[in-house]
């Protein structure tokens, strides 16, 4: 998978997948769609991090990624170990661990909720048995 076809997703710490769609342009979802087809398609699993879940997509590209996500959530289970969102605010973040909760039962794939980064990574090498008797091994 050649990292430079991504804009969205930074592929940096692959198989931990950090997705960077702050400041994207109306109309983002084609890409952003075309870019989960990239992941899925390959044979290797992957965590997906969301540092910033206050990000708004506007409607019709939010429509596009839900409806592609929806479609594919089959395909993506197959690839995806977890979402795990970033919320550093104490009262937003139980609230997104509620939601979390919701999806989870609704697609039957983990969506997890934590406070840092730090603990994202973590959370995230641990889902892909990244972890060792003496602790999280950094690649």
């Amino acid at each position: 998978m050649n990292r430079d076809q991504f804009f969205f997703h930074d592929l940096s710490q692959f198989p931990i997948v950090t997705a960077k769609h702050g400041g994207a342009p109306k109309g983002y979802s084609a890409s952003w769609i075309r870019e989960m087809e990239l992941l899925v398609n390959n044979p290797q699993t992957f965590v997906m991090v969301v540092p910033d879940m206050r990000h708004e997509a506007g409607h019709d590209d939010r429509k596009a990624m839900i409806e592609w996500q929806t479609t594919n959530m089959p395909r993506l289970k197959a690839r995806c170990r977890a979402f795990i969102a970033v919320e550093r605010d104490t009262d937003a973040l139980d609230k997104v661990r509620k939601q979390g909760e919701k999806m989870a039962r609704a697609f039957g794939m983990p969506f997890l909720a934590v406070a840092t980064p730090g603990e994202a990574m973590q959370c995230a090498r641990e889902l892909l048995g990244h972890s060792g008797p003496g602790g999280f091994i950094v690649d």
